[in-house]
């Protein structure tokens, strides 16, 4: 029989067939049928069942059984907390110390804290000592009596709540393997560059160049593995492997309130060819280009234009339409910075997005005839742009549903199966991006500030406290993609060439009063150049210039017509200059009262008296027989100056001709005499 000893008694706990297939984990009938082949020693059956001795049952329930059923007696057994072993702050820094170390020791100190809470609480239950040693070591085959008692001794008088900061190992490390500096240096300039070479590809350099230089042993690949991410920051890395982009990217973003905003403050405009192989009437295959200009507010698509390519033209046209849709005008606007925006027809007259300066003499662009401000995005940053993650959920429901004609978003995602035989009809991808764009406005959004709801319920919610803003007619007529600043030629019209029309001349109405010589912005339609131009004096309207036809070169009749013309305005033009002169005041002269002029006054300042003419001097130099100048007042005599030697006049090519062979004579003559002497 197993005897236990608690609070001084000892006797031989029992359990029934219930409470041991609860230690167990068993059914109370397989306990039962255990008991009746006699596989726990002592159990007997009486009226009330099976009793079975403890002692019989396997050692880890008989523990689990002890540690639940021995409640605290002696309290003595806690350790006491020694009040003002530690300050409050020094409590704080141990425990922030702890908390930055490595999660794999901190879950060692949680393992010993519960070892050492179990150990108490069987002490503290009535077990002896060697007793709860026993069962702890049973338990735990690593943790001894000298080590339970220096747990003991470095928790003793401090707070429970502290003890896992106090027994979280302190564990040094491994010894550091020093690495030579020029080794390290080595290793990190060329780990360190964009084409992201593999470690074991530099450490194999750098130990050829280590062999080379004579810079001593290095120690193994891991630990140059280690030091890369020890002693290199992550922002560094970052930068030298992936570039500044990949950084600009990871960095912490900023976060818009767009509650901020008042409905049509702020709209926004971005263009984005399509991954789709689309058919048009020409039976030209290529992917679409759409833009789209969007409410900042409420997320809500004002107009959505497709086109071929990316134009100038079809961003103001859409831009036209989200104004007659809406029935307003921006404040502002968040534009894309490629060229089909930064042109002057729609930007003209405000900050570029290179030098953010207003150029002289600039053409006055559309939305700064309205009032509305440009905020451009930053260069190469989707981020900046709340309408890039648009983009992404509209792809998701247009781009791919067309499986054969999908392109994918790059050449490596492209479909095995993209073929331009399979693109689709530019009507049918046109139809499904609108029902697109419909379901997304009545669909909840969960973006900042939209507070539940669809955009096109948060639009007419904020539309019952919105003043509309209309664009004038002349405004929405002025969203003409092509303006030129032109002088007015002598011939009172303008003449410049259009991309695929050639010169084209417009002649403004003489009610006007423009000025020859004068420069004006003027707004062709590019599409039909017939039509009509539109003149402005900087952000004024002033009228439209018709456009000037062509006329057969023999047609005599348009040539009378045009003398006609001609001659009745100068005929208009004499009779405007003699009226003119009718409505001049005349000089005052009656008869019999001559007109009389106000006498001169200061004639001595008319009539200036000139100073007497003075008798010329005697010259100060003679010049004597000789030549030589004599000074009258020193007696000084000046030599006369020789004159330079005169220059030998050009001669011909015979006298050259023969000075040369004179020459070679007397040479000739020369060498002679020294051969005879030698």
């Amino acid at each position: 029989m197993n005897f236990i000893t608690l609070r001084g008694e000892s006797f031989v706990p029992t359990l029934t067939s219930e409470e041991a297939a609860h230690w167990l984990n068993k059914e109370a009938s397989s306990i039962r049928r255990a008991c009746a082949a006699g596989k726990y020693p002592g159990a007997t059956k009486n009226a009330n069942g099976w009793v079975i001795p403890l002692g019989s049952l396997p050692d880890h329930a008989q523990d689990q059984y002890l540690i639940a059923h021995h409640k605290p007696a002696l309290t003595e057994n806690l350790p006491a907390v020694r009040p003002g072993a530690l300050s409050h702050d020094e409590y704080n820094g141990i425990w922030e110390t702890y908390s930055r170390k490595p999660g794999s020791i901190q879950e060692e100190a949680r393992r010993r804290v519960g070892i050492l809470d179990e150990f108490l609480a069987m002490l503290n239950g009535g077990l002896k000592q060697i007793t709860a040693l026993n069962i702890t070591r049973n338990h735990h085959a690593d943790v001894s009596k000298a080590t339970l008692w220096r747990w003991q001794q470095k928790t003793n008088g401090h707070p429970r709540q502290y003890w896992e900061a106090l027994l979280a190992p302190e564990y040094r490390g491994r010894a550091k393997n020093e690495i030579p500096e020029a080794a390290w240096e080595f290793f990190v300039r060329y780990w360190l560059t964009q084409n992201q070479p593999d470690v074991s590809v530099i450490y194999r350099l750098t130990c050829q160049a280590a062999k080379e230089g004579g810079w001593g042993k290095l120690p193994s690949l891991k630990t140059f593995e280690r030091r890369r991410f020890t002693d290199i920051s992550e922002r560094v890395r970052i930068l030298g492997r992936e570039g500044e982009t990949a950084l600009r990217q990871k960095l912490p973003h900023q976060k818009r309130d767009y509650t901020t905003l008042r409905l049509h403050e702020l709209w926004e405009s971005d263009g984005r060819k399509a991954d789709t192989l689309c058919r048009w009437p020409d039976m030209t295959v290529f992917r679409p280009f759409v833009v789209i200009w969007r409410e900042v507010r409420t997320r809500v698509v004002l107009s959505v234009r497709i086109y071929s390519y990316a134009t100038g033209e079809l961003i103001i046209e859409s831009l036209a339409s989200a104004m007659r849709r809406s029935g307003t005008s921006p404040e502002g606007a968040v534009l894309d910075n490629g060229r089909e925006y930064a042109n002057k027809p729609l930007t003209g007259g405000q900050k570029t997005r290179y030098r953010f300066t207003v150029k002289e003499n600039e053409p006055v662009g559309i939305l700064t005839r309205i009032g509305a401000k440009v905020h451009w995005t930053t260069p190469y940053h989707g981020a900046a742009k709340p309408i890039e993650s648009f983009w992404g959920k509209l792809a998701k429901v247009t781009d791919i549903l067309f499986p054969k004609a999908y392109t994918g978003r790059n050449t490596v995602e492209r479909p095995e199966n993209c073929d331009p035989k399979n693109a689709i009809p530019i009507e049918e991808f046109a139809a499904k991006l609108i029902e697109a764009i419909e379901v997304y406005h009545n669909t909840p959004h969960g973006g900042h500030g939209m507070l539940g709801k669809s955009p096109m319920e948060l639009y007419e919610e904020l539309s019952k406290s919105y003043t509309p803003k209309p664009c004038a007619d002349e405004h929405l007529r002025a969203c003409r993609p092509l303006v030129k600043r032109l002088k007015l030629r002598d011939q009172y019209n303008f003449e410049f060439k259009i991309d695929g029309f050639g010169l084209v001349t417009y002649v403004p109405d003489e009610s006007l009063n423009l000025k020859r010589g004068w420069e004006y912005d003027v707004l062709p339609d590019n599409a039909n150049p017939k039509v009509a131009a539109l003149i402005y004096d900087g952000e004024k309207y002033l009228g439209e210039a018709r456009y000037q036809e062509h006329i057969p070169f023999l047609d005599t009749n348009a040539g009378k017509e045009t003398m006609r013309n001609r001659n009745g305005t100068m005929k208009r033009t004499r009779a405007d200059l003699k009226a003119a002169k009718g409505q001049q005041a005349a000089i005052p002269f009656a008869p019999g009262n001559p007109l009389e002029l106000s006498a001169l006054h200061g004639m001595d300042a008319v009539i200036k008296q000139l100073p007497a003419l003075q008798e010329a001097a005697a010259p100060r130099y003679v010049e004597l027989s000789n030549g030589d100048l004599s000074d009258t007042h020193t007696g000084e005599i000046t030599p006369k100056v020789k004159p330079k030697t005169p220059v030998k006049p050009k001669q011909s090519a015979e006298e050259i001709e023969a000075e040369l062979e004179q020459l070679a004579a007397q040479s000739a003559k020369r060498n002679a005499s020294k051969l005879k002497y030698y």
